[in-house]
This record gives structure tokens, sequence and C-alpha cells, in this order.
């Protein structure tokens, strides 16, 4: 990866070349959003949020060029993906980037990150009204055409059953999956950040990744909206507990990287972990959140550290008496 961030910064017009061509190739391949995503993110840690924004709409000039040519000429339909990409991934990019240039600070950049993903949650709801019923129709259309192309071996009762949960899921997932997506080019951006210009600056960063007791409460607060509500508050409540649950998941990461490093355990731990997470994602994600809420309040690496650091000292006043 260094070579790739390398080339990133040689020129801006280098950076405009990465993120378009990432954009474009993750329509296809998702994962490929992550790296045009990070490219971006990458400029404006660096050099700055005026920059980030040139590569941005270079960017968006040769995706709308490229998306041209391979839609025939069909104006609206490209203008609507540049539009959709520079508003749902890129400008939210250049926000949190320049938060983290500007402060720092890896949990702040996660707090606003988690109030852009609950706003989106938000609109969906002032837009369509009525997110359950949106997703069924959307979903409905999709699974008849897939049981169409592919004779999905699903029974009209189990297909019920499906679209119920999926619809209902969907609005939270999706505020999910951006929360994940942005800090996913956040990390990998700064990864190649350190590389290029301090090296284990990411690592030091991400290990000692906490944030204050003090967004542990509205956790809380959405928690209780969920119990005490019914009808679509209770259904916005509960949307908005995925997107926090998915933040508090990357906290989790972190503790367990961090108790890792502090106590020296095997890294097989670590591999053991993701080899869980893709097997077992919902509950490790409340495994993982569980963790990282609990720390937040009780601040548990840093009774380890000094815990450690107080043995370390006993073992040393006692090889000097002897």
């Amino acid at each position: 990866m260094f070579w790739l961030a390398s080339f990133i910064m040689r020129r801006q017009m280098n950076a405009v070349l990465v993120v378009s061509v990432f954009a474009v190739l993750s329509v296809v391949i998702a994962p490929f959003g992550l790296l045009s995503g990070a490219a971006l993110s990458l400029v404006v840690l660096r050099l700055g949020l005026g920059p980030g924004i040139k590569v941005m709409l270079g960017a968006g000039l040769a995706v709308a060029l490229i998306a041209f040519v391979a839609k025939g000429g069909e104006v609206g339909a490209v203008l609507g993906f540049v539009l959709i990409a520079m508003a749902v991934t890129w400008s939210p990019l250049l926000l949190l980037s320049w938060v983290l240039r500007q402060t720092r600070s890896m949990s702040t950049t996660m707090v606003i990150a988690t109030i852009v993903a609950m706003v989106v949650v938000l609109m969906m709801y002032l837009l369509v009204g009525e997110p359950v019923a949106w997703w069924r129709q959307a979903l409905e259309q999709t699974f008849l055409l897939a049981q169409a192309d592919t004779s999905l071996p699903l029974s009209p009762a189990d297909l019920e059953r499906v679209l119920d949960a999926l619809s209902r899921a969907m609005t939270g997932l999706l505020g999910a999956g951006i929360l994940l997506s942005l800090m996913g080019s956040i990390f990998l951006a700064r990864w190649w950040q350190s590389l290029l210009y301090n090296r284990g600056g990411f690592r030091a960063e991400f290990l000692a990744l906490r944030l204050d007791y003090r967004v542990s409460i509205l956790l809380l607060l959405v928690l209780s909206l969920m119990f005490i509500t019914k009808g679509i508050w209770g259904q916005l409540a509960g949307d908005l507990l995925v997107v926090l649950l998915a933040l508090y998941t990357l906290v989790g990461l972190a503790f367990v990287h961090g108790l890792v490093a502090l106590t020296g355990a095997h890294v097989g731990i670590l591999f053991a972990l993701y080899l869980l997470l893709a097997f077992l994602l919902p509950q490790m994600m409340i495994f993982l959140a569980a963790a990282g809420y609990t720390d937040s309040w009780l601040n548990l690496r840093e009774r380890v550290r000094l815990k450690r650091q107080g043995k370390s000292g006993s073992d040393d006043e006692s090889g000097d008496d002897q």
C-alpha cells in the first residue's frame, strides 16, 4: 500500500485518477469504494481542505465523463450518479478528514461520522415517511426479479418472513453501513499517512481509541426511547441504535487490539477475533460493542496499564533489594 499512498501524494492529478478510477470500480466491487474515499481523505489530511475540494471536483468530472460514455449519453443518470457519490461519500469524507486534521482526535471524528450516519437515518424517515413500507416495496421487486432469474428456493411464506425482517432492518443497516464505510476510509487514509510521514502513528492512535462516557449516555437515551415508545418512534430509535452499535463495535476492536498490545498476548487472539467476525458477525458486533461501551465508562485499558506498571515497579524494587 505504500506505493499507492506515495503515488497519490506525488501530485493532485494522481489523486484525481485514483479517486475516480476506484469510485467507478466500486460499482462492480464495493470495497474499492474504501480506496477511493481513502485517497481523497489522505489529500485532506496532508494538504488541507482546499486541495481536497479540488480533487473531489476533478474526480467528479472524471467519473461523470466515464459514466456518460458508459450510459450512452444519458445525462440525467450520469448527473445523478455523480451527485450521489459526492453527497453520500465524498462530501462527508472531506468534513471528517478536515475535522481529524484540525483536532487530531480520532474519537471526535468518529462521533461526527456517527452524527452523519444518524442524519441519513432521520432523512429516510423525513423523505419517505414510512421506511419499512418503502424498503418492503423495493426489496419485494428485487426478490421477485432474483427468483425469476435464478429460481431462489423460497416458498411464499419464507419469502414473506425474509422480506419482513429485511425491511425492518434496512434503514438501520444503511446508517451503520455509511458509518463503517466512512471510518474505513478514514482509518485507511490515516494508516497511509503514517506510512509516509509518521511511522507507527496510526497504530498508537488506534490502540488508544476510546469514547468519552458522555457519548455513552446518548446510547442509553436511544435505548430507553426504543423501549418506551411504539410505532414509528420505536422503529426510529431501533435504527439509531444499530448505528450506535456499529460505532461501539469499532471502539471494541480498538479495545481488544489495545489489550493485546498492553498484555503482550499472542497475536493469534486477533486472528481468532477476525475469524469469528467473518462467521458470527451479529454476535461478535454485540460482544465488541459491549466491550467498547464498558471501556468508555471504566477506562479498562488504563487500569490494565497502571496495574502492569505497578507490578513492573514492584519487580524492579525486589531486584534492587537482592
